[in-house]
């Protein structure tokens, strides 16, 4: 339970510790940084009033109302704001473009629309939004909101000016030279993405190759299997690099509603890589407008617990994160029940072009993916026509690549 604590000489306010853990700490060192904690402008919207008034019917009902809170606040929050839920009621909310009493005025409105739909004509005040005091290590404390005077303030708050653009990056060595000394180039091309539901398309996919030189001899999979972890790393950020270089040359200024972003699971469990590819992450927003899909390679055999507290780390700074399967599921994933994934996807591969089969492979192939996760998502099509066969399998996402030719004939 929360417990309440004294409150510091600047802010009498009394302060509650509502989420303790060091694993939280990296990602709350950047609210730090960046001069909103000092401004007061996070907050945290609560819960508590939904799991009280459901009582023993909370825990049954625990993982609907996490869906529906985390489509609730993606759609508020898009374009630069992001949430994450730090407890079983809590749910850390940044707007980065809103003031202190704008943003508590629009937690509020979050945290009503919520009330109403979980319970109705009986819901309580929306009181349980409280502005974050201070953080330590991983625990965040908070203390509750003045609702009335958040509501007048906010009303003549002035506007928040942008910061200003953050030194590019530079950018990583491509070529390489690789642990047993080979020179290595990574080259990168886009996929379009479809939401399936409406058949609208959401943005792009990177798709790498990894290239020996000379000669572009691309690398095959048990090629980049045998790479060193460090090897593995500088592909992934240059994979970024050069995808994000490759969308802005190719889409100009218009700017996408999201990005896919392939990042191999050891690059992303060290300390060190995390880090370097959140910086990356970063620079890549710049470029889009509901946020970026990190998906995840090499999930496979990772224990559940490790993976959902690595993968927790990153969330703040994504959209979604996904695991991408080596290969298309032939069944349920045991290692991947309980991790609450946002999604995963896998490959279509060089599926036969005969729409009836593909369907059959693709409503087990789906189904088992479905066992793990809502999200199910298709890449590499082979055309137009199957997004609405993939759709019609239960495929929530799916990618267009290149369209296949047809195999030669048979010489006469």
């Amino acid at each position: 339970m929360p417990s309440t604590l004294v409150a510091d000489g600047v802010d009498a306010r009394p302060s509650v510790e509502r989420f303790s853990t060091h694993e939280l700490g990296p990602v709350l060192e950047r609210f730090r940084a960046s001069g909103m904690l000092a401004e007061g402008r996070i907050n945290l919207i609560g819960l508590d009033a939904i799991a009280e008034r459901l009582g023993d019917k909370w825990n049954a009902r625990q993982e609907q109302i996490y869906d529906h809170v985390d489509r609730t606040l993606t759609r508020h929050l898009e374009g630069g704001g992001f949430f994450q839920r730090v407890s079983p009621t809590d749910y850390l909310v940044v707007q980065p473009a809103l003031g202190k009493f704008s943003g508590q005025v629009s937690c509020l409105r979050y945290l009503r629309e919520l009330l109403n739909h979980f319970l109705g004509g009986a819901a309580p005040e929306a009181i349980d939004v409280l502005e974050v005091t201070s953080l330590s290590g991983g625990r965040i404390f908070a203390a509750e909101i003045d609702r009335a005077h958040a509501v007048r303030a906010a009303k003549t708050e002035p506007p928040v000016v942008p910061a200003e653009p953050e030194d590019v990056l530079p950018p990583p060595d491509n070529p390489f030279i690789s642990g047993d000394g080979r020179s290595l180039k990574v080259s990168c091309h886009l996929e379009p993405v479809f939401e399936l539901k409406g058949f609208s398309q959401i943005g792009f996919r990177i798709v790498r190759r990894v290239l020996r030189m000379p000669g572009e001899v691309e690398l095959n999979t048990q090629e980049l299997q045998n790479l060193t972890t460090a090897d593995i790393e500088k592909i992934d950020l240059a994979t970024i690099a050069r995808g994000v270089s490759r969308l802005r040359s190719e889409q100009g200024n218009a700017r996408q509603p999201s990005l896919f972003l392939p990042v191999s699971w050891s690059t992303l469990s060290s300390q060190r890589g995390r880090g370097s590819l959140i910086a990356r992450f970063k620079e890549a927003t710049q470029g889009v407008d509901k946020g970026l899909v990190c998906e995840i390679s090499g999930v496979e055999g990772v224990p559940g617990s490790v993976l959902a507290a690595v993968t927790g780390l990153i969330k703040p700074f994504c959209l979604i994160v996904v695991g991408k399967l080596r290969e298309a599921p032939a069944r349920a994933s045991d290692d991947l029940r309980g991790v609450r994934l946002q999604g995963v996807s896998f490959e279509s591969g060089p599926h036969p072009l005969d729409a009836a089969d593909f369907s059959v492979w693709a409503e087990r192939t789906v189904g088992n993916a479905r066992r793990v996760t809502r999200s199910v998502i298709i890449h590499g099509l082979a055309g137009p026509e199957y997004l609405s066969l993939a759709g019609m399998a239960g495929a929530s996402h799916a990618s267009l690549g290149a369209r296949r030719a047809p195999p030669p004939p048979p010489p006469a």
